[in-house]
């Protein structure tokens, strides 16, 4: 039987902190709801439009869109296949590995954006 010593030095400050996260800003939901929402517009489809042709459930597109819950692997893949986006893209908001036409598309849609 261990027994815990009271007069143990306690944990330093520094050391009791949560540590930074280590997932780029990059790959949160809200980041990547940005990216889903200018490949949406830059199709010109409606969160319904994209949710069914995605074959989810609206409410599901939604919550992805806002940030409010991640994407799913699945979706992910529907994503790359029926947009031709990359998952650099997607997760990691890199541009440089997409199809030159897709690329162009999303940029023009972005500057309407802006």
């Amino acid at each position: 039987m261990v027994i815990a010593d009271l007069n143990a030095a306690p944990i330093p400050d520094d050391m009791s902190k949560k540590s930074e996260s280590r997932i780029p800003r990059e790959m949160y939901p809200d980041r990547i709801g940005q990216r889903l929402q200018l490949i949406r517009e830059a199709h010109d489809l409606r969160p319904a439009e994209i949710a069914d042709l995605l074959g989810i459930e609206r409410t599901y597109w939604s919550r992805f869109e806002n940030g409010h819950r991640a994407v799913s692997d699945e979706v992910a893949y529907l994503l790359t296949e029926k947009f031709g986006i990359t998952l650099d893209f997607l997760l990691l908001g890199k541009w440089d590995k997409l199809p030159l036409d897709v690329a162009e598309r999303l940029r023009a849609q972005a500057s309407k954006n802006s």
